[in-house]
């Protein structure tokens, strides 16, 4: 990405990291991600201990411009088609935020989604984001 920030994948993926189709979106940047793959929920938490995660979602009472980010926390999407598992907006009822769409728009596409919660956090941390650990992670 081109803040630094590392994209954590937690499986199941909606897609193959092989497709032809993925390569060919990440363009010429693809070798320079920062990525890694994990099985499960808890294999997420268990390597980012003490990170706080903001799950960004619909079904949020507060907007992603209310939080106050600090390095290292961690921004959380869901797929597009089914967004966040509902364990996770149980478990995280209180760090669910979202993008306020006042107009006839139900919903943002993904990747411009994570674009605008991940350029706000990086603007309130003034470019601040500590190397492997911080960043988007995608729930299959």
């Amino acid at each position: 990405m081109a803040i630094n920030a590392k994209l954590w994948l937690v499986r199941p993926l909606g897609f193959q990291l092989q497709d032809r189709q993925l390569k060919r979106a990440g363009l010429d940047y693809w070798p320079h991600l920062h990525w890694e793959v994990v099985d499960d929920w808890e294999s997420l938490e268990r390597a980012l201990p003490g990170r706080r995660f903001w799950m960004f979602t619909k079904f949020a009472q507060q907007s992603y411009w209310e939080v106050k980010y600090e390095a290292g926390d961690c921004l959380v999407f869901g797929s597009e088609t089914s967004g966040l598992p509902e364990s996770l907006h149980q478990q995280y009822a209180a760090q669910r935020v979202g993008l306020p769409m006042p107009g006839a728009v139900r919903s943002l596409n993904l990747s411009v989604a994570a674009g605008i919660g991940m350029y706000e956090a990086f603007r309130q941390n003034q470019g601040a984001l500590p190397s492997g650990g911080s960043g988007s992670t995608s729930t299959g």
